[in-house]
């Protein structure tokens, strides 16, 4: 059946389906880390910062706007920490062109030695709504399904504070087939745990 005026079927209600469905396991499985993790070996972080961002959909214009999060890095290792990171990236409509996403997922940090640079990477999975065009051919404006990769780098500047140096991730974003590249750049307070 096909919703008046879109041309498409049932699509953006499954889609709004997966993602909420989505969210609440990836908050369950944060939960049940917090809950199960040795807490003199973890660390939760709280960040935010300002992101830049293209698409690549023809004819759309470069985004400004915010990215938020928090991660927790529940394993600790000489080296490398494992965790989860939960994110939001708000990018405002300009020119009929606005994304809004929530990713989640798994992140590895490294620890360089004498040096206070810890270089991370992250796979994301989520979802958002994605806007483009303004009526007719190559519009969409929709719920959509989003998958990507991040890498970026922290530098240590005050005992529970380090600037996110750099942030770039890639996302496919499913519903547009389009693909997303970001640079972000930061605060990050760390909450350590006793």
């Amino acid at each position: 059946m096909l919703h008046p005026g879109t041309g498409v079927g049932m699509y953006p209600q499954l889609i709004q389906h997966l993602q909420r469905s989505f969210l609440r396991s990836i908050l369950a499985l944060l939960a049940l880390g917090i809950a199960t993790a040795v807490p003199s070996h973890a660390q939760l972080a709280v960040y935010g910062g300002f992101t830049t961002s293209k698409l690549s959909t023809a004819n759309t214009p470069r985004l400004n706007g915010a990215t938020f999060g928090a991660y927790y890095d529940s394993q600790r290792f000489p080296v490398v920490n494992f965790g989860i990171d939960v994110r939001g990236t708000i990018l405002p409509v300009k020119d009929n062109i606005g994304v809004t996403l929530v990713t989640a997922g798994p992140r590895a940090v490294f620890h360089l030695p004498l040096i206070p640079l810890r270089p991370y990477g992250e796979l994301m999975l989520g979802g958002g709504k994605v806007q483009y065009g303004s009526g007719g051919i190559g519009t969409y404006n929709s719920g959509t399904f989003a998958a990507g990769a991040t890498a970026g780098a922290d530098l240590h500047i005050l005992p529970w504070i380090d600037w996110r140096v750099i942030d770039y991730s890639f996302t496919r974003l499913v519903g547009p087939k389009a693909n997303q590249n970001s640079i972000t750049t930061g605060i990050v307070v760390r909450i350590p745990f006793s």
